[in-house]
C-alpha cells in the first residue's frame, strides 16, 4: 500500500494506481496469493520528480521511471483473462527484484496508450461503459466502510475465547482488504445498499461488491497468513464472502485537474430497493 491525504485521478482510477505487476520468467503475473512477500516492497510515487521509488528491507532503495521509455518494447500479458498491452521496464528493476524474491523476475507497466474496459454491472449499463482498467481485477476503485471492518473485527476477537492467539488491530484488517477509499460514519454493511456516492465534487457509480480471496488472510506487515478472517467473514456473511464495493468514476469533465482528498465528504445514494435510514454524511 501507499497511503496518501491527496491524489491525482487518472482516467484508470488514482493516477498510477495498480499500473505495474510483477511477473515471473514466463511473464505470468505473481500476486500475494504465490508470493505474500510482494506486501514487504514499499513503494513511493514521486509526482515532481516522476519517479517510483521501491524500498525493501535489506535492499537499496530502486528508482523506477513513472512514464515508459520510448524505445521500450511493448509485450501482451493477462490479467484476468484479458490481454494487455505491457512493457518491460529493464534489466535494473528486474534483477532487483530478482535477488529479493530468490527467483528470476521483472516489473512490467500497462502501455499508456493502451485502453482495457471495465464489464459493466448493474442497472445503468450506458453510466460507466466507457470506464477504463489499470492492471485490477474488476473496477477502477475499491471502497470499504470502516464500521464494516469494526463488525469483523469485534466478531474475530469474540471468537478467540482462550487469549492465546495474539489479536489484530483495526488498522491491520482494514490493510488487509487493501481499499482505495476508506469511508467512515455510516452503519455497517450500510456500502452495500449504495448505487452510487458522491466524494466532495468527484461521482461514482457502485458497480457491485467486491467478492474476497484468500489474500485477505495475509498480513499486510508481514507477509504471514492467517485463515481466521476468511472463514470469519465467510461465516458472518452467510457463505457470501463479500467484502467492500467497487466503484467507477462518472466524469463530466475531464479536462480539470480531479483530485481525491482524505476528510472529504461521501454522500451516497441508496438503491431503489433499499429502505431509506437517515444516512449520516461520513
Amino acid at each position: 500500500a501507499f497511503e496518501v491525504t491527496k491524489w491525482p485521478l487518472g482516467n484508470q482510477g488514482l493516477l498510477y494506481d495498480r499500473s505495474w505487476m510483477v511477473v515471473n520468467h514466463n511473464g505470468v503475473c505473481l500476486s500475494q496469493k504465490q508470493e505474500p512477500r510482494l506486501c514487504l516492497i514499499q513503494p513511493f510515487i514521486d509526482l515532481q520528480q516522476k519517479v517510483m521509488v521501491i524500498k525493501a528491507k535489506g535492499m537499496e532503495p530502486i528508482e523506477v521511471p513513472l512514464e515508459e521509455n520510448e524505445q521500450a518494447q511493448v509485450c501482451q500479458s493477462k490479467v484476468c483473462a484479458d490481454r494487455v498491452n505491457t512493457y518491460n521496464c529493464g534489466e535494473k528493476i528486474s534483477s532487483w527484484l530478482s535477488r529479493f524474491f530468490g527467483r528470476p523476475c521483472q516489473l512490467i507497466k500497462q502501455s499508456s496508450d493502451f485502453q482495457r474496459s471495465a464489464k459493466i454491472r448493474g442497472k445503468d449499463q450506458s453510466a460507466g461503459a466507457t470506464a477504463t482498467l489499470s492492471l485490477v481485477n474488476e473496477a477502477q476503485y475499491l471502497l470499504i466502510n470502516r464500521s464494516s471492518v469494526l463488525e469483523l473485527w469485534q466478531q474475530l476477537n469474540a471468537s478467540d475465547e482462550n487469549g492465546k492467539e495474539e489479536l489484530f488491530s483495526m488498522e491491520d484488517l482494514i490493510s488487509r482488504f487493501r481499499a482505495n477509499i476508506i469511508t467512515n460514519g455510516t452503519r455497517a454493511f450500510e456500502e452495500e445498499k449504495w448505487d452510487e456516492i458522491s466524494i466532495g465534487s468527484l461521482h461514482f457509480q457502485v458497480s457491485g461488491p467486491c467478492h474476497r480471496c484468500q489474500i485477505i488472510c495475509i498480513d499486510q506487515q508481514t507477509g504471514q497468513r492467517n485463515q481466521n478472517v476468511f472463514q470469519k467473514l465467510s461465516e458472518s456473511r452467510e457463505r457470501k464472502v463479500n467484502f467492500g464495493v467497487y466503484l467507477m468514476h462518472m466524469s463530466l469533465d475531464l479536462s480539470s485537474p480531479r483530485f481525491l482528498s482524505v476528510g472529504s465528504q461521501v454522500l451516497p445514494v441508496l438503491k431503489e430497493n433499499a429502505k431509506h435510514h437517515d444516512l449520516p454524511a461520513s
